[in-house]
């Protein structure tokens, strides 16, 4: 077949690591491939290192803009008239609404969307969330197939008129892979995350404040993103940046899982976190908030802790529970590294999902 990936921005992230892996395995099966995605970001240059065909639209990003998404709907017409893809499979909002409707008028034989998450979950205001939801369920309607990442991210929109049939769970699937060994033997809590509101790395800041004066340990923030600045102004600001270590964007971050003993995830928003996946599969005791699909992850005390989300004292409160008790740390993510490998491995995913492109 000839399967085109379209995704809208090109960094990497959850949803990138996604249209990558599945563009791999595309190409290993002997189909044509190529991807259509936003910006000149990490994807692109590890797409070209996988010989995968990708073409990018300057034009396409997260922000708004009306000229831009005209002129990036035309792009995407004309690419699929000159590719004619048998499967047009689309991720994100952007990409997801313009090639949705782009795919229909050029006659694409299957349109399948995924869904990460959805943005009208987000912290925004009420009428920009019933905006969303109403090209959400357009995206959804134009498209042969959404696959959602979590029952949860299903559940969000399965009122919605016409669309209950379109709508199928995959989970996010991941590969076994090895860590770096640990070098530094300091009590070392650690996210890896793009740093946008969303992920909550401000509740933790808030959180660690209190830690810090009960414990000697540091703070490993793995990642890139528009609240960096503020982060670590806000560390500043505390008096804790000298226990935080912002790292930034790291390729392969994962490698570095080694040296965690707690993987902390306060997010207020989530899909399916393929970090969330790393860390279990790295054995690590995890906190993460109640959000999207990670409680379809997490059985809270069995194998990760569960806090709500926008809750400094519970997360305080939690670190220095793990903190003080190793063998729970190391039950904790023994049971999860067991739960990911059965529930949530790349097999299982991909054939599921080729399955939705016949």
């Amino acid at each position: 077949m000839k399967i085109l990936y379209g995704i809208t921005k090109s960094n990497l992230g959850g949803a990138q690591r996604y249209v990558l892996e599945l563009a791999v395995e595309a190409k290993k099966q002997k189909h044509d491939v190529v991807v259509l995605c936003g910006q000149n970001g990490k994807l692109v240059e590890k797409l070209r290192e996988e010989n995968i065909k990708v073409t990018t639209l300057d034009s396409l990003d997260r922000d708004i803009s009306l000229i831009k998404e005209f002129k990036s709907f035309g792009k995407i017409t004309k690419f699929l008239k000159k590719e004619k893809p048998d499967v047009f499979h689309i991720n994100s909002s952007k990409m997801g609404g313009l090639g949705a409707l782009a795919g229909r008028l050029m006659g694409v034989k299957k349109i399948i969307f995924t869904s990460h998450g959805w943005a009208f979950n987000g912290p925004r205001s009420e009428w920009q969330k019933i905006l969303i939801k109403y090209f959400t369920w357009l995206t959804i309607l134009l498209s042969h197939k959404t696959i959602c990442v979590s029952e949860k991210t299903k559940n969000d929109i399965s009122n919605l008129p016409f669309i209950k049939n379109k709508l199928v769970v995959i989970y996010n699937g991941i590969k076994e892979f090895g860590v770096n060994e640990r070098e530094d033997k300091s009590f070392t809590v650690g996210t890896i995350a793009e740093l946008h509101k969303i992920k909550g790395l401000d509740v933790l800041l808030t959180a660690w404040t209190k830690f810090k004066k009960k414990h000697e340990a540091k703070l490993v923030i793995i990642g890139d993103g528009e609240e960096r600045q503020n982060l670590e102004n806000m560390a500043k600001n505390m008096g804790i940046i000298d226990s935080i270590k912002f790292k930034g964007f790291v390729d392969n971050a994962r490698l570095l899982l080694g040296g965690f003993d707690i993987f902390c995830l306060p997010s207020r928003s989530e899909g399916m976190p393929y970090a969330l996946l790393e860390a279990g599969v790295a054995g690590k005791a995890i906190i993460a908030t109640s959000v999207g699909g990670i409680p379809e992850i997490i059985e809270s005390g069995t194998n990760g802790v569960l806090i709500p989300p926008d809750n400094p004292e519970v997360l305080f409160s939690t670190l220095v529970l793990l903190a003080q008790d190793k063998s729970l740390r190391e039950r904790l993510g023994s049971n999860l590294k067991a739960s990911i490998q059965e529930k949530f491995s790349f097999e299982q995913m991909s054939v599921k999902t080729f399955a939705l492109y016949l």
